[in-house]
């Protein structure tokens, strides 16, 4: 970078710090020093290449943290990488990226699973593989807290977001993993039967109902109704092989003995 680049980049830097500003886009730095977006997207090219940026997705920016040299910044902390990719856009982290963030699962999560209104063309995110699930405005904010600049499920939303999806949390092992481990986090029972009813999602509660009261897993095991009382059987992981087993309560089936994946669970 030359004198007067190096210059005017590390002053941009300096400002954007200084306010606290911690990610960016393209056409905010080019307004800031007042060079056409060529001029200035080859300057933050520059700043990425001398490591003092992370390019989280096209036009989007984070700045590094002090130091990180010799890592991605924004690879470092998935919350700083949503808040640098999405911030001018409605969303939630969720699925098995707010499971791990809210320290629900034995194994870190990898990919990034983000919650839009809208679809994206955007495969990953600071070099993480991106999956986003499409969901109506609506059902975005529910159970939805900020932290670190973005909109992320609280512990409630998390649990029923696995308990609708389960193939995309890792399987209804891993949901089972992840209510053990919040049994110690104070789950709220009211607030999962109100965050269904609003979404409308029945099958939801009930398979979760199913798996705390079949296993006896502490503060939530016969806590939990049906909204409406069950008029027909649902699997407890959808497309799986035949019924070993069905509770009476909540009309689940599961593919597997409940001493099985109380063995999963309990390893």
């Amino acid at each position: 970078m030359t004198s007067t680049g190096q210059a005017a980049g590390l002053k941009l830097l300096d400002e954007l710090v200084s306010e606290g500003v911690t990610q960016f886009t393209s056409a905010e730095a080019a307004e800031r020093l007042g060079r056409s977006a060529a001029a200035t997207g080859n300057l933050l090219g520059r700043l990425v290449r001398d490591g003092l940026l992370d390019r989280v997705r096209r036009g989007h920016y984070a700045i590094r943290q002090l130091g990180t040299l010799g890592t991605t910044a924004a690879a470092e902390s998935v919350l700083l990488s949503v808040a640098a990719g999405f911030r001018d856009v409605r969303h939630r982290v969720a699925y098995r990226t707010a499971l791990d963030q809210l320290d629900l699962l034995a194994h870190p999560s990898r990919s990034i699973q983000v919650a839009l209104a809208k679809p994206t063309r955007n495969m990953t995110l600071s070099g993480r593989r991106l999956t986003v699930v499409q969901e109506p405005e609506t059902a975005l904010n529910v159970g939805a807290r900020k932290q670190d600049g973005v909109f992320i499920s609280d512990l409630e939303r998390s649990l029923l977001d696995a308990a609708a999806r389960p193939a995309l949390v890792g399987g209804i092992a891993v949901l089972a993993e992840a209510l053990v481990a919040a049994s110690s986090k104070g789950v709220d029972a009211d607030k999962l039967a109100n965050y269904a009813r609003a979404l409308s999602w029945g099958p939801a509660l009930r398979r979760i109902g199913s798996l705390v009261d079949t296993l006896q897993i502490a503060g939530l095991a016969g806590r939990l109704a049906p909204l409406t009382k069950p008029s027909s059987d649902i699997d407890l992981e959808p497309g799986h092989g035949e019924s070993s087993y069905r509770d009476a309560k909540w009309w689940v089936r599961w593919d597997q003995s409940p001493s099985e994946l109380q063995n999963v669970v309990h390893q």
